[in-house]
């Protein structure tokens, strides 16, 4: 059944309108931008609360400006990570410039007490005016709430005009749907329904469809499959699972659909969870005045992406540069070794589960390269110059070009060839949780790859640690966890003894 089409025919139109000129904000403004443009405001003006303290406050004109703009940084980044700690950042917060001011004046007051006792305890009174500190301390305050405020009011103006939204996806056409969706709309946080998605309304969407027909607003409808199609072209900020709590086995069927997707998924407890005063207490509230059991959050914040994908693509570049002379070199053995291609694409799995061409140097002969068998230790398709670069990983370089592509990461799960199957089952089948393994960027190399689990799945085992590594990975991930995974693969990935 086609949903999209049904909830259009009752006059649920699937594109949401925008406001005139909304457009560019639109695409520029979505909660982690605005997060992130709160931090830097909340830097910006603790810095330049120092900086314009430091000639009005200083006595001694002579005195070096140095220790004052260190100190003023080591106070700018000590605040701000006292209020992330403390979800100043997150759009209640943000709205709620009152409770805000109160948590601001107080952590900036901790901040402050702290400096001031371990520089009395090492001695270091003289190192900054004690004007300067106590203008800087109170400035800070100040400046801060009323910045706080500003953004309140300009937070307001822009929901109001629809440029900031909160997309969430409600998996189940229940009658707790129906109450979720009335405590949303009671909200003017910018939260809206991007749709309801439940597989049980095949052949008989109409009956569920009319009952959502009447609420304000426009969203799609559909089963769990429409649910994917839909979250991979449009932002879905936030999926709630509103099943009956005793339907444990479709709750789990759901969890295991959406886990290829990197989406937060939540579990609303049943009617409890709307309640007021509930007896469940969680650390954070995604919907406000709605408690949520947490099931997966979104492996890489945008921001992280950004600069996750920022460094991939400058590093894929500066490494196509340094080893151009190795990929020459690599090109021409190929040449006049075998006859064909120098290069061979091959359809793999990758983010979301989407499909893309992979791009290595042909290792095989050219009449076996539509061949979906993997490759074996002594395998005869393997010429010989071919199986020196797959003995050195070097065939592996091309695919920096899907690095700079978007294709792929540095680092990340290795892609598998489609329909790859292990004791003669599919490896979606035969590992439950290898769906999570498409939430981030295939990569070139890999946590499972250092780990000593290169090279073929021939057993379930193999599979099993594999993905065991892949997935580790996907739930601790970091920058740093990607720096270590790359210098082990220097010393230790490209050479290992699955290497053929």
């Amino acid at each position: 059944m086609n949903f999209a089409r049904a909830a259009k025919a009752q006059g649920s139109p699937l594109v949401r309108r925008k406001a005139p000129g909304s457009a560019f904000l639109f695409r520029i403004l979505s909660p982690w931008h605005l997060t992130f443009g709160v931090q830097l405001l909340d830097f910006g003006l603790i810095v330049a609360v120092a900086m314009l303290m430091y000639p009005l406050s200083v006595v001694d004109s002579g005195q070096h400006a140095l220790p004052y703009m260190f100190c003023a940084a080591v106070v700018a980044c000590i605040c701000h990570f006292h209020f992330a700690r403390g979800h100043l950042y997150h759009i209640n917060a943000l709205l709620n410039e009152t409770k805000s001011a109160r948590s601001i004046a107080l952590r900036v007051s901790l901040v402050f007490t702290a400096l001031a006792a371990i520089a009395a305890l090492t001695h270091q009174q003289a190192l900054v005016s004690r004007a300067w500190f106590l203008t800087f301390y109170v400035g800070a305050i100040v400046v801060l709430t009323a910045g706080r405020w500003s953004v309140a009011m300009l937070i307001r103006s822009w929901i109001a005009r629809g440029f900031i939204t909160q997309n969430v996806a409600i998996v189940g056409a229940t009658q707790l749907t129906h109450d979720l969706i009335d405590r949303i709309s009671q909200n003017r946080l910018g939260i809206r329904i991007a749709g309801v998605f439940d597989d049980r309304e095949v052949g008989r969407e109409g009956e569920a469809l009319s009952r959502f027909g009447g609420h304000e607003g426009e969203f799609a409808c559909g089963g769990v499959n429409d649910l994917l199609q839909y979250a991979t072209r449009n932002a879905v900020d936030l999926v709630v699972i509103a099943l009956p709590i005793t339907a444990a086995d479709r709750i789990t069927a759901v969890i295991k659909q959406l886990q290829q997707m990197p989406l937060n998924i939540r579990i609303l407890p049943g009617a409890i969870g709307l309640q007021r005063f509930s007896p469940i207490q969680l650390e954070r509230s995604d919907l406000p005045g709605v408690q949520l059991i947490t099931v997966a959050d979104r492996p890489i914040s945008e921001f992280a992406w950004m600069v996750k994908s920022a460094l991939d693509r400058c590093a894929a570049l500066l490494g196509l540069i340094l080893v151009s002379p190795i990929l020459l070199f690599a090109a021409i053995g190929i040449a006049f070794t075998s006859p064909g291609p120098v290069l061979f694409r091959q359809k793999r799995v990758g983010y979301m589960g989407r499909e893309f061409d992979i791009i290595k140097f042909r290792t095989m002969d050219h009449q076996f390269c539509g061949s979906h068998v993997p490759t074996r230790r002594g395998d005869k398709r393997v010429f010989k110059f071919g199986g020196f670069l797959r003995k050195t990983s070097l065939d592996e370089l091309p695919q920096l070009f899907n690095v700079l592509k978007g294709d792929m990461s540095l680092v990340g799960p290795r892609p598998h060839m489609i329909g790859q199957k292990v004791e003669g089952r599919l490896f979606f089948e035969a590992v439950n949780a290898y769906a999570s393994r498409h939430r981030v960027k295939p990569g070139i190399t890999g946590w499972a790859q250092v780990n000593g689990w290169r090279g073929p799945a021939e057993t379930m085992e193999q599979i099993e640690r594999r993905v065991e590594h892949d997935i580790y990975y996907v739930e601790n991930w970091s920058l740093m966890l990607d720096m270590i995974i790359l210098g082990r693969t220097v010393f230790k990935g490209f050479f290992g003894k699955n290497a053929f």
